[in-house]
């Protein structure tokens, strides 16, 4: 049975009006991987903050077993700005990161002052290291911080961008490997193929998980139980998050059939009234009482979706005409001789890593900056709604429907009904008491959701959308998407969101190095065939690994050729091991006992993940090599 990892008893917190959670009890076991769903401003990051202790309960009691270590990711990172990538990374409190520090220490100073007692030192730390398995927690820093892009330990925190802050701080938080992790939207700044890796690691994970976000592939790959949140409820689902909907979508069954029977009771007892007073002294006198209860009791919720439909312009023969651009930052390329001629009803998604253009494109297109070669017409009834990543013109001090009448005091609606701005704030889920609110009270999800409403609401026939999940709960995104699958014009998405991608677009430009390929299919499609590219690719370069020596660079390291060597004596070891076990189910299959056949199908699974790993990180130091 598992293990109680974190008890919760009688947990209550409220912010204002906004309740969170209402006297709340339930426990967090060992290796539980929890998604947490629920609309933005419910309390999901707030959740983790009372777990992790940021911020206080009113009322109840939130206990940890002893010796569990925690790491938590909050959406916004706090870092050191004075210090590097290397002093974030390996100043953790882990114990094998100590030999480390003493290591790259002794290293400094050997290449400054290099003494026979510092050889010495060099070599006995090396014994250390070997000794205790520390290369192995360097190995797996150096291949994290490669996924999220890092290839200079020594830069300086100053000098990130946001987006890069943010993968060092979840870098940091994996690198300590606690017993539980508390994830606050771990997919955020992470391009495609780093969220396809993340989740396998995550997925593999020997530790327990709680997570937040919005990446509804991610997160009925990672979860195995999931925690609704809503209007103060704290609801368990034991299973991923297709088990979760599943359930809801009994759970309104179950409620459509109460409300059926509900109403034909409530019929009943109605008609038993209209047959007048002789008759109702018939019956017991709480008969008016319950019809009363049935009257004001509905099963039913009044659940509120947003409603978006605006009034838009028909596209003209020209909409967009990109013809032959580049662009480049300094030496970078980002992109070169790039053609395009919009139809009417194209769908194209943007994909390709954190720093290939992928934005500079869209504000080359928006005409707020000029390419370097090359132009772009735009046809004269093109009009573009425009969705951008950062949101940095909201004044606080301003009131949500102050904001909105800003840009509009009435918004026509498809239908040609013309609203006022209150009224289209209610349809996107800010009631009278919220328009009223200012917009610092708002929760990042909320921002961007009345970001959404703005940019949509004046009926352009051209949306551009630079990665509109963030931020956002699924629930505004699965509306978001009804309406992006009824709209009449052409749509451009960046996005990190694989089903998003999967379901807003039918095409892809895809940022690959210097240049940008059209791609006939959306984001499955496409990682199918790359899948199968890379697997060929991978064969052929392994294959060729155990067919000649490799030649090392004068650039490699000690380290990287000690590391090196390493994986390629493990590597055949670990294969025959796999032969070995795979021979003795086939051999032995009739012997077997289940629970043997058990350990030997987890041990090659083991087996298996170690090979996938080393093989990678040997690709890794050959593309360096």
């Amino acid at each position: 049975m598992s293990k109680n990892l974190i008890s919760i008893e009688e947990l209550h917190k409220s912010f204002a009006e906004k309740l969170i959670c209402k006297n709340s009890s339930f426990g967090i076991f060992k290796n539980d991987k929890i998604g947490l769903v629920g609309i933005n401003g419910c309390g999901k990051s707030t959740l983790l903050k009372l777990l992790v202790g940021i911020e206080p309960a009113d009322s109840g009691n939130i206990t940890f077993r002893k010796g569990i270590r925690v790491g938590y990711l909050s959406q916004i990172p706090h870092l050191d700005p004075d210090k590097t990538i290397y002093e974030e990374i390996y100043f953790s409190d882990h114990p094998q990161f100590d030999l480390l520090r003493n290591y790259y220490k002794i290293l400094k100073e050997l290449e400054t002052e290099p003494s026979p007692t510092l050889e010495e030192e060099h070599h006995q730390i090396i014994k250390e290291i070997e000794a205790k398995d520390a290369w192995k927690i360097e190995v797996k820093a150096k291949s994290i911080l490669d996924k999220f892009g890092f290839n200079d330990i020594n830069q300086k925190i100053s000098t990130l961008s946001g987006g890069q802050k943010r993968r060092i701080d979840l870098a940091r938080v994996l690198m300590d490997e606690p017993d539980v992790l508390l994830l606050d939207e771990p997919t955020n700044h992470l391009d495609v193929d780093t969220i396809e890796w993340f989740q396998d690691y995550l997925s593999n994970y020997k530790g327990t998980i709680i997570f937040v976000t919005h990446d509804r592939y991610f997160l009925d790959a990672v979860s195995d139980k999931i925690i609704e949140m809503e209007s103060g409820q704290i609801s368990f689902y034991k299973g991923n998050y297709s088990y979760y909907l599943r359930k809801k979508e009994q759970q309104d069954i179950d409620v459509q059939r109460k409300e059926t029977r509900r109403k034909a009771q409530l019929k009943k007892e109605l008609k038993w009234l209209q047959r007048g007073a002789k008759a109702r002294t018939s019956k017991p006198k709480d008969h008016l009482d319950r019809v009363k209860e049935l009257i004001d009791k509905s099963y039913l919720s009044e659940g509120k979706d947003l409603d978006i439909s605006f009034k838009t312009k028909r596209l003209g023969k020209t909409i967009l005409e990109i013809r032959d651009i580049s662009k480049q930052y300094d030496d970078k390329v980002l992109f070169t001789n790039f053609n395009h001629n919009f139809q009417k009803l194209e769908r194209i998604g943007i994909i390709g890593p954190n720093g290939c253009g992928k934005t500079t494109l869209l504000k080359c297109i928006m005409e707020e900056i000029d390419p370097d070669k090359g132009s772009i017409k735009i046809g004269v009834n093109t009009l573009f709604s425009y969705f951008q990543q950062n949101i940095d013109e909201f004044d606080n001090d301003q009131t949500v429907l102050e904001y909105i009448q800003d840009f509009a005091h009435n918004i026509r609606t498809a239908d040609g009904i013309l609203h006022s701005a209150s009224e289209m704030l209610q349809r996107f889920l800010f009631d009278g008491k919220m328009q009223q609110s200012k917009l610092e009270n708002l929760s990042g999800g909320e921002k961007k959701r009345l970001y959404l409403l703005r940019s949509l609401m004046f009926g352009n026939n051209f949306i551009i959308l630079d990665e509109p999940t963030n931020d956002l709960d699924i629930r505004t995104l699965e509306i978001l998407e009804d309406y992006l699958d009824a709209f009449k014009g052409c749509i451009i998405v960046v996005s990190h969101d694989r089903y998003f991608l999967d379901r807003v677009t039918d095409h892809l430009f895809v940022f690959d190095e210097d240049r940008i390929i059209k791609f006939p299919g959306n984001y499955s499609d496409f990682l199918l065939v790359k899948k199968y590219r890379n697997d060929e690719g991978k064969k052929k370069k392994l294959e060729s690994r155990k067919q000649k020596i490799v030649k090392l660079s004068d650039k490699f390291t000690y380290k990287d050729k000690r590391e090196l060597k390493l994986i390629e004596l493990e590597i055949p070891e670990i294969e025959k091991q796999i032969i070995t076990l795979n021979n003795k189910i086939e051999k032995e299959a009739s012997n077997l006992s289940p629970t043997d056949f058990r350990e030997i199908t987890n041990m090659l699974k083991e087996l298996q993940q170690k090979l996938d790993e080393l093989e990678s990180r040997w690709l890794e130091l050959d593309e360096k090599n």
